[in-house]
């Protein structure tokens, strides 16, 4: 499996990543660094539309954020380093800078392309924008997306996220009294009850519920793992300049100093970091747009300025600083393996102690898991709603905390591996859509922002 996500993560995404970002780019008159001010100041402005219909767009954002700020941010970061040498954090900075304009495109379309459902409620994704935009005969495009990305979120977005949560609680447990395997089984099947009954219960709510809650979650797990990270890295104030230096230098080093042994350089650097920075923010997936699609919003290019946003909050603000704090702490780092969250829990154990570690890492584990849990199950549902309308949406209500508790039981390595997979290949069709629709989303953003008035009719 991971031979095979060697060869779609670099001769396919990595390339479409790339590709399209710069194109966007160029059609949007570089927008995400031209606004990027502006996107600031709309994520900070609060709600914009207080009506009844739809979910707001500061919900619809939190949703999105919730399913990004995930395990990525902890576990993601640290193999990118791990696996693609101090070099790794170079590349996933551009596959943000790139992945802003690519998620600001896709939540522009998914507005562009908004429908009601059968319900009456507000929806959007690339599957209804590759139907609508492209036409009724790429439907099966948009069912292959839909089909991917409904199964994505029951391995990635559940399973694996439950376990992580689950995990972290049970690892916590057993630094202040240690556990058999009996009663580790029994802890996480408590928990993994618990935490699937809440889910269900949330999700029974439809996407306003899971906004409500994402939207109280969001700051206050971000809020904490960006106090605590900065004050490692203020402890270790001494390093950073060499680590700043090193990250840039080894992003272009054909053999990289610190990954010598395990043969890392350029050409790892680039494929771990811009995999992981993907597979962080979620650019070029589409999931976003899902969260977005059933927000109210007025117009939609300011509307879209959250995607800026949410990556820069994503993967250049969390992920740069997990960065920095597992490489300013002088922490061993296993180069050529896959680490899981030991190499910041060492980094916090070094300034805080090891239980306070323990402690911490734990609540950050289970608030970004679960978190990402919820995010991750409104697009679930709007996939199986497209698939099969509402009642593909009742079953998947049902579903979605029966996988919820088999994830936090089971052992979940192979889910992993196979949700990259299935990641690169819902993005897909999703790239086809960017690549044909970035005509529309070019002109719509030259005239809204930039005042250029379009010279073709309006599509």
């Amino acid at each position: 499996m991971e031979k095979l996500n060697g060869i779609i993560w670099s001769w396919f995404f990595l390339p479409c990543l790339l590709c399209c970002g710069l194109w966007l780019t160029a059609r949007c008159g570089a927008l995400q660094f031209r606004r990027f001010g502006q996107a600031m100041r709309v994520a900070f402005r609060g709600e914009s539309d207080r009506g009844k219909e739809g979910i707001s767009p500061l919900q619809a954002a939190s949703t999105a954020l919730a399913s990004t700020l995930g395990t990525g941010n902890i576990i993601g970061t640290a193999q990118a380093i791990a696996m693609g040498g101090m070099g790794a954090v170079f590349w996933l900075w551009i596959a943000a800078l790139l992945g802003m304009v690519i998620k600001y495109a896709e939540i522009l379309l998914a507005l562009r392309f908004q429908i009601r459902d059968g319900r009456g409620n507000l929806a959007g994704g690339p599957m209804y924008y590759i139907e609508k935009g492209l036409g009724r005969r790429f439907r099966p495009l948009g069912i292959f997306y839909a089909f991917f990305a409904a199964l994505s979120v029951l391995s990635m977005g559940n399973m694996a996220q439950m376990n992580g949560a689950v995990a972290s609680i049970t690892g916590a447990v057993s630094e202040f009294r240690p556990l058999d395997a009996g009663s580790e089984f029994r802890l996480r099947l408590f928990l993994g009850l618990a935490l699937s009954a809440s889910a269900g219960i949330i999700l029974a709510g439809d996407a306003k519920r899971v906004g409500k809650v994402t939207t109280f979650l969001v700051p206050l797990m971000s809020g904490a793992f960006l106090l605590l990270t900065l004050l490692v890295i203020i402890c270790h104030a001494e390093k950073l300049p060499g680590v700043l230096g090193g990250i840039v230098r080894e992003a272009f080093l054909p053999r990289s100093a610190l990954g010598a042994a395990g043969g890392l350089g350029l050409r790892e650097a680039l494929h771990w970091g811009v995999r992981r920075g993907a597979f962080s923010n979620e650019a070029g997936l589409g999931s976003a747009a899902i969260a977005h699609g059933s927000a109210r919003a007025g117009l939609a290019p300011e509307h879209a300025l959250w995607g800026i946003f949410e990556v820069f909050a994503d993967t250049i603000l969390l992920c740069t600083l997990t960065a920095l704090a597992i490489l300013c702490s002088g922490v061993p780092i296993p180069y050529g393996s896959a680490p899981g969250p030991e190499l910041l829990r060492a980094a916090f154990a070094g300034v805080f102690g090891g239980k306070s570690a323990a402690l911490f890492m734990a609540m950050s584990l289970f608030l970004f898991g679960f978190s990402t849990v919820l995010g991750c199950s409104v697009y679930g549902l709007r996939c199986a709603e497209y698939l099969f309308g509402g009642k593909g949406g009742n079953v998947f209500r049902l579903l979605f905390p029966v996988c919820a508790l088999l994830g936090s039981v089971m052992s979940t390595g192979a889910v992993w591996a196979a949700a990259d997979t299935v990641n690169a290949i819902m993005a897909l069709p999703n790239f086809i859509a960017l690549f044909a629709l970035s005509g529309l989303v070019g002109r719509e953003t030259q005239t809204h922002f930039f005042g250029k008035k379009s010279t073709k009719p309006a599509e």
